[in-house]
């Protein structure tokens, strides 16, 4: 037989092993007190128990962390042959020796199996010198020797197989941790490229007008009108940009963030913002993301919609969370636009966010209405 992984028996505990060894070296210590039929009988019988009980002692802490103790090995199968020679009954001792050779092997199979049948050999020869007819010992100690080592080959079996299980979930436990910091990055390099996009698209272009006009050897009033007006454009989308990724606090909730978020918007736009949010507990990740899209909404509305009034609304239902901005501007046609509008980057944020989102346009004003499938963090066991 090979050398193999092996633990010994699932006692998480190691006071199980003492318990174990205690009271059995106690059961032992009465039966040679009390049944042994000489002095001498008791005095070997009972020191044999005793040693087996000191030398687990001894060497507990080397067993218990699956460090093999040989030395533990020899004085127990020695104390074990000299109890079963004083006195028969005493044989029982390999009872409670059996399981230690398996738990003193650390991680040796063939180390367990040796000692083993070195434990019945050492009985039956005790036996023998005692003169007592080994016939049928001989079958009594090969079915004990059959028993201790199928229960111990079944029992290490479990213990690899609980290793086995115990690396998977650690490996389980690696890949969630680098799907979460990958999926971290990816969101970080898509809204890097976003922001990137939306510079082009509107602030580097509105400059490098403003660089041709400056450019001219002579400008005329209309130059000067042309350049101020793609000045102040420029502005706006700054303003607009930073809007869309300035911090709001959620330390107080979703609902106050958004009031302040439509406060803000509201001084500086002069644009009317009516917030309702139901006061339900979300989980962060889902109000991160809300506020988000509300911010970004509110961006477009600045730049785009040339409204007069904005309505926020988030609501929960079994469903999961729904967040509607509704502005009451000049509208647009979507299939018409282009990506300057920042509507691939709503739509990239809430597909990052495992949600969807719907955006409604008419002459009349916009309404984007972004829904995730998370229940309230009330119905989860969490809050936020």
């Amino acid at each position: 037989m090979t050398d193999a992984a092996l633990r010994r028996p699932p006692a998480d505990d190691p006071r199980v092993w003492d318990a174990y060894v205690g009271i059995g070296a106690l059961v032992l210590s009465g039966v040679a007190c009390f049944a042994a039929p000489t002095p001498a009988a008791i005095g070997l019988g009972a020191s044999g128990v005793l040693v087996i009980a000191v030398a687990y002692a001894l060497t507990r802490r080397r067993m218990v962390a699956d460090r093999p103790s040989a030395a533990f090995q020899v004085v127990a199968v020695i104390a074990c042959a000299a109890a079963a020679y004083a006195f028969g009954p005493l044989a029982s001792a390999q009872a409670l020796v059996a399981p230690l050779l398996w738990m003193s092997s650390g991680t040796s199979t063939r180390r367990a199996v040796v000692t083993n049948v070195a434990l019945f050999g050492a009985v039956l020869g005790a036996f023998a010198l005692r003169g007592s007819e080994i016939g049928l010992l001989a079958t009594t100690q090969a079915l004990s020797l059959a028993f201790s080592l199928v229960i111990g080959l079944w029992i290490s079996g479990l213990a690899r197989a609980n290793d086995e299980r115990e690396r998977l979930i650690g490996e389980l436990e690696h890949a969630h941790a680098s799907v979460a910091r990958l999926s971290g990055e990816q969101a970080t390099a898509a809204e890097r490229a976003r922001m990137a996009r939306d510079l082009h698209d509107t602030i580097a272009q509105d400059l490098a007008a403003i660089a041709m006009l400056a450019q001219r050897s002579q400008l005329d009033r209309e130059a000067l009108r042309s350049i101020e007006q793609l000045a102040q454009d420029s502005l706006v989308q700054v303003r607009g940009m930073a809007a869309a990724h300035a911090g709001v606090g959620l330390d107080d909730g979703l609902q106050v963030a958004l009031e302040r978020l439509g406060g803000r918007f509201q001084a500086e736009t002069g644009v009317v913002v009516a917030v309702e949010a139901a006061l339900v507990p979300l989980p962060v990740d889902v109000e991160v993301a809300l506020l988000r899209t509300a911010q970004e909404a509110l961006a477009n509305v600045r730049k785009h919609a040339a409204a007069r009034r904005v309505e926020v609304r988030v609501s929960t239902d079994a469903s999961g969370t729904v967040l509607s901005v509704a502005d009451d501007g000049q509208g647009f046609d979507r299939a018409s636009v282009s990506r300057g509008l920042g509507l691939q980057g709503l739509d990239e944020r809430m597909a990052l966010a495992g949600g969807s989102l719907e955006i409604e346009s008419s002459p009349a004003g916009t309404t984007v209405t972004a829904r995730l499938a998370a229940a309230p963090a009330a119905t989860q066991g969490g809050g936020a």
